[in-house]
């Protein structure tokens, strides 16, 4: 059985486009197995290409849940309160006095 590559933070950060303690993040979470060696870690070769298996994976079922042209909540208040302005500048049903130029 032939010996996998042990690959350092830096190279894998370099791969990922992300940065070094990017990486030290994501083994200290266990996001990406690693071993330490040293000071060092060391991450083979198969678990990097795993993790990015499941990036693409997850990202893929992520765009295709979702509908855009069809979105299901949004932030906006739907409906108004008649009891409360409708605006800070008004006053009951008359806006506030403005400065005349």
């Amino acid at each position: 059985m032939p010996r996998s590559r042990l690959l350092t933070v830096s190279e894998v950060a370099s791969e990922f486009h992300v940065t070094a303690q990017t990486i030290r993040n994501w083994i200290e979470h266990g996001v990406l197995p690693a071993v330490r060696v040293g000071r060092g870690y060391r991450i083979r070769r198969e678990e990097v290409d795993a993790l990015l298996e499941r990036a693409s994976a997850e990202s893929a079922s992520l765009a295709t849940r979702r509908n855009v042209w069809a979105p299901t909540s949004t932030s906006l208040p739907r409906h108004h309160d008649a009891t409360l302005p409708r605006s800070v500048w008004e006053v009951g049903d008359a806006p506030l006095p403005t400065k005349k130029r």
